[in-house]
């Protein structure tokens, strides 16, 4: 690997954690940046970013408030954090003269007008949150065209895999079918891209390695699109179980009934394509959670 030594905040989250063990695999050396570590570093004070030995050659940056639904009862605090947050570890980043920078940002573009959804498709963030991680996204353009950085801004669809936060829609509707062999879903013919975790952190690690120069935005997802009912009942028949699904089928503000990603632009610069299948990640999943 090119890249020896990394920065990851939001260590402890979904993708943090995955990210970690597969970087310390390949004999990375990473620098955790976590709410919940032992050392806590703080992504919105800047002294602690300054408190990080140097040597550091790389940022993955994760960290940030994620929850839709908090985002949008209490808009402060994502925009507090995922601005902020982001500004301060771009300031690091230059103050240290750190050239390579992945950025996490989010789905973007509200219902599409097209399918499969590129990198020019029309941004319309649909909540505080996301928002959020567009005006994140400017910063990092901004800090990239003025000093310098080598940055990356990655836009996943929907990522899954085992250990996700109970609150993601996975573990959730395993949840429902193992206590209640009852599924509620938002709407019969919702849709989203589906990429598995390990599939997403393996293309950071290549990234890290191929790092591109100036500022780059990729879209990832598995490039294939699967009904939520459909989700919900292969994991139906992997846990063995008969289930009756409900759906609310109210259309609220924001709304997005169909997600895919056009995944040509990351495939093309990175020679990287998803390996595991839904069916696949599915099996994964149950299979390390019934071992937990």
């Amino acid at each position: 690997m090119k890249t020896r030594k990394v920065l990851v905040t939001g260590s402890e989250g979904f993708i943090g954690k995955h990210l970690c063990r597969q970087l310390l695999e390949f004999g990375i050396n990473v620098v955790a940046s976590s709410d919940k570590a032992k050392n806590k570093l703080d992504v919105t004070d800047i002294n602690q970013l300054r408190s990080i030995d140097n040597g550091v050659e790389a940022v993955v940056h994760l960290a940030a408030k994620t929850s839709v639904s908090d985002a949008i009862n209490n808009p402060y605090h994502p925009y507090y954090t995922n601005l902020l947050g982001t500004l301060n570890v771009l300031e690091f980043s230059r103050l240290r003269k750190i050239r390579k920078f992945i950025n996490m940002s989010s789905y973007v573009y509200g219902q599409p007008k097209y399918l499969p959804v590129d990198e020019k498709h029309p941004v319309n963030p649909h909540s505080p949150y996301h928002k959020s991680k567009l005006l994140a996204e400017q910063l990092c353009e901004n800090y990239s065209c003025d000093f310098g950085i080598d940055i990356v801004t990655l836009r996943p669809f929907l990522l899954y895999g085992p250990f996700g936060n109970p609150h993601m829609f996975l573990p959730t509707i395993i949840q429902q079918i193992c206590e209640h062999a009852k599924v509620f879903l938002s709407g019969k013919h919702t849709s989203r891209d589906f990429l598995f975790i390990t599939d997403f952190v393996d293309l950071i690690r290549i990234i890290l390695n191929e790092f591109p120069k100036g500022y780059n935005l990729y879209n990832v997802g598995h490039g294939e699109s699967h009904e939520l009912e459909e989700v919900a009942l292969l994991v139906a028949r992997l846990l063995g179980k008969e289930i009756t699904i409900n759906y609310d089928n109210q259309i609220r503000p924001g709304d997005v009934t169909k997600m895919i990603a056009n995944i040509s632009k990351v495939s093309n610069s990175f020679r990287w394509n998803p390996r595991i299948s839904i069916q696949e990640g599915l099996r994964i999943i149950i299979e390390k959670s019934s071992r937990s």
